[in-house]
């Protein structure tokens, strides 16, 4: 999908629904997240912080899956 295709279709959203896989299982977790779109980027909000597991996980593999929320 062309970023402005997802600008597009997250327009009336704040939250969306992240995949991401665990960085010490590497069982795929699903999980709502908030996010603000600025400019070109779509910025992920991590409500637990960088401790948060699902932002770890992120790090540690940055391929993620994204569904409306």
């Amino acid at each position: 999908m062309a970023a402005a295709e997802l600008k597009d279709a997250l327009e009336d959203a704040r939250e969306v629904d992240l995949t991401v896989t665990g960085r010490k299982s590497g069982n795929e977790t699903k999980r709502p997240v908030w996010f603000v779109i600025e400019g070109d980027r779509l910025v992920l909000m991590p409500v637990g912080g960088s401790g948060a597991n699902w932002y770890r996980n992120l790090v540690a593999n940055p391929e993620v899956g994204l569904a409306g929320g």
